[in-house]
């Protein structure tokens, strides 16, 4: 039995989280989020904010999984084997509800991030350390990142042929 995920407020927005949901998609996704793995590891990107995993708003006529890969790609470099939805995150603010799709990833090749990224720098970080470094830590983000550990190592079993 899956235990609940705690929700969280993040500025102006209360947020939850609802794992294996499929978005809605009316109004299409604000954005995705994609818990990148590689060896047992996360690889986050340095943003304006701080270390966190790739994420950003969908292009005009893009899907959530196409938007999984560039992000992935566009902040750390990197080049996904496989991906897998986690759930949604469903974000709550005086202007309604935004609904995130989040994704764990296992990353095939890590390579230079591409000019004009908003991301300066990529880190591979052990699950135990997330929290020293991540940008944003809270009960929300410490239930997201057991829970992409979970799935990353059944993906990477899958992927592997285990």
């Amino acid at each position: 039995m899956t235990r609940p995920m705690p929700s969280a407020w993040w500025d102006d927005c209360a947020v939850s989280f609802a794992p294996g949901r499929s978005p809605a998609y009316n109004p299409p996704p604000a954005a995705v989020v994609v818990f990148a793995w590689r060896q047992g590891r996360f690889v986050l990107g340095r943003v304006p904010r701080g270390w966190c995993t790739p994420s950003g708003r969908l292009e005009p006529g893009e899907t959530d999984l196409a938007a999984a890969y560039r992000e992935t790609y566009e902040e750390v470099g990197a080049t996904l084997a496989a991906v897998e939805r986690l759930g949604v995150y469903e974000l709550g603010s005086a202007d309604g509800v935004s609904e995130v799709p989040a994704f764990v990833g296992i990353v095939a090749k890590l390579g230079a991030i591409p000019d004009g990224s908003e991301s300066s720098g990529a880190t591979e970080v052990a699950p135990r350390d997330v929290c020293g470094l991540y940008w944003r830590w809270d009960p929300l983000m410490a239930a997201m990142f057991r829970l992409a550990v979970e799935a990353s190592n059944a993906l990477e079993r899958r992927v592997r042929g285990g």
